[in-house]
């Protein structure tokens, strides 16, 4: 059976590769071993590379250095998919137009669904029947 393919949204990537316990470290670990694979854009990348300048990111998870964050960013190219360009399409059942890219990921790449923890995609799923899961949904379904 091919391995399910993802999109994590940026918390639960930061929280996958900052974090040492947890469903996000899980989902991080499982692509890791190749168990499932991410499906990202380059927004993903763009957006890590904003928010690991952030002082109160880099001390997630006991503290990395910017020079560790890097690393685990790039990384993150050896078990994913990155899909570009993305289709671009209007969400308005979505009120946060910063996680569109991840609804016309979606789309644009045919991956099975989207996780987050994130309340406004959370609503999609129930308004759309867009696939979206949080971390903790992952495992209780036995994913990860």
């Amino acid at each position: 059976m091919p391995a399910l393919r993802l999109i994590p949204d940026i918390n639960v990537l930061l929280s996958g590769l900052t974090g040492t316990v947890g469903p996000a470290r899980e989902l991080f670990l499982a692509a890791q071993r190749f168990d499932v694979l991410f499906v990202l854009a380059d927004e993903h990348f763009v957006e890590l590379q904003r928010v690991l300048t952030y002082p109160q990111v880099l001390a997630l998870g006991g503290g990395i250095s910017a020079a560790e964050a890097f690393g685990l960013a790039t990384g993150l190219y050896r078990v994913a998919q990155v899909v570009s360009p993305l289709q671009r399409y209007d969400w308005p059942s979505c009120p946060d137009p910063k996680d569109w890219y991840l609804l016309d990921l979606l789309i644009t790449s045919g991956a099975d669904a989207i996780v987050s923890k994130d309340a406004h995609l959370l609503r999609v799923k129930n308004k759309l029947g867009v696939p979206v899961y949080e971390p903790k949904e992952l495992v209780r379904l036995g994913i990860i």
